[in-house]
């Protein structure tokens, strides 16, 4: 998708922007990583079903479809605009719009147990605004998990050396906040624990000869995470922060 102010996705370019974003589903939800994540610190923390959940651009509500039919039904999501279709939209106990750039979240404070934002932050003019209100809405000791692009995978590292810049910010694509674990760290860390990463690898690093190579590395690397961990690292495509509020 290309870049878009929110003016132009409310106004001028609301029937374009509506048409893809209905539809949309990330790459963190499509490949079942946003799913697999949420329910790993789902046992690590011992949520329950009644937990208060947030999904903010939850764009077509796919990763809140998910969530539902998993057995957690105290779901709330949000965008700068109403994209969800009626169906998973019915699924939720409240959905809401506002611009994440500038907006006050609308919620009071320390409401959720849980917040996401799937490839949300670098897309946003203003990210560290929207963090900042996450914090605020979340309950202390409350998790914040949310992707963006991985900036120093090999392939992430060999575009920038070969074209001058990151394939994933192209003038093309709608992608203009950079967030390295270091900015992240002084940043948004002012708020939260960093208290884990992930890497989302995507299939095409499976194909042909090598790729079929990595693919026989990846899961024999899997009997010993330390391994696991650093080849995800150098494949990722999204790296997933999971924070906790001070």
């Amino acid at each position: 998708m290309k870049y878009l102010t929110t003016e132009e996705l409310k106004k001028d370019q609301k029937n374009y922007a509506d048409k893809f974003l209905s539809n949309l589903a990330g790459k963190n939800v499509r490949y079942g990583l946003a799913l697999n994540l949420f329910k790993e610190w789902s046992k690590k923390q011992s949520w329950t079903k009644e937990m208060k959940i947030l999904d903010l651009g939850a764009a077509g509500g796919f990763f809140t479809n998910q969530l539902y039919d998993e057995g957690y039904h105290n779901i709330y999501a949000m965008d700068v605009d109403e994209y969800i279709p009626i169906e998973p939209k019915s699924k939720l106990k409240e959905f809401k719009t506002a611009d994440l750039n500038i907006d006050k979240l609308p919620w009071p404070d320390s409401q959720f147990d849980l917040v996401t934002a799937w490839c949300i932050l670098p897309h946003l003019e203003n990210p560290f605004h929207c963090a900042r209100e996450v914090s605020r809405i979340l309950k202390p000791g409350g998790i914040f998990m949310f992707s963006a692009l991985h900036l120093t995978s090999k392939a992430s590292i060999d575009y920038l050396l070969k074209y001058g810049y990151f394939g994933s910010y192209r003038e093309t694509n709608n992608h203009i906040s950079l967030l390295p674990t270091s900015v992240v760290k002084k940043t948004i860390g002012k708020d939260f624990d960093l208290i884990d990463t992930d890497y989302l690898i995507i299939p095409k690093i499976f194909r042909g000869w090598r790729g079929k190579i990595r693919q026989q590395i990846l899961k024999f690397s899997k009997k010993y995470p330390g391994l696991e961990k650093r080849l995800k690292e150098r494949w990722g495509y999204n790296i997933v922060y999971v924070l906790k509020k001070k």
